[in-house]
């Protein structure tokens, strides 16, 4: 959950500033990962002058925007579907059942 608060500040000349601050609460989440992994992260988060919760934060954060963006695509496709479904009228409909019996047979052989 996010917190957000606005302070105001006096103006100064010819512009007034205004400060935003986020708090977030956070969670200990515990992971069992292989002590090689463990060892390595530590280093590269060091490295990085941040901290491995961090690292693993925005990895998660990644994951769960390359979803969320995923399902938003898919959800337009079924949009899409549920809009024009049924929109093309053909004189002679298809037999599902016929045509992949038709299909298996060419592609066995039968």
């Amino acid at each position: 959950m996010n917190f957000y608060r606005y302070y105001f500040i006096a103006p100064s000349r010819n512009f007034f500033i205004f400060v935003e601050t986020h708090f977030y609460m956070t969670v200990n989440l515990h992971l069992t990962i292989n002590e090689s992994v463990a060892r390595r992260i530590k280093k590269y988060a060091e490295g990085k002058k941040t901290s491995v919760s961090r690292i693993v934060e925005e990895q998660l954060e990644s994951i769960l925007s390359t979803e969320k963006n995923r399902d938003e695509k898919d959800n337009s496709f079924k949009e899409f579907l549920d809009k024009y479904a049924g929109s093309i009228k053909r004189d002679n409909p298809i037999d599902i059942k016929e045509e992949r019996d038709k299909y298996l047979k060419e592609k066995h052989g039968i």
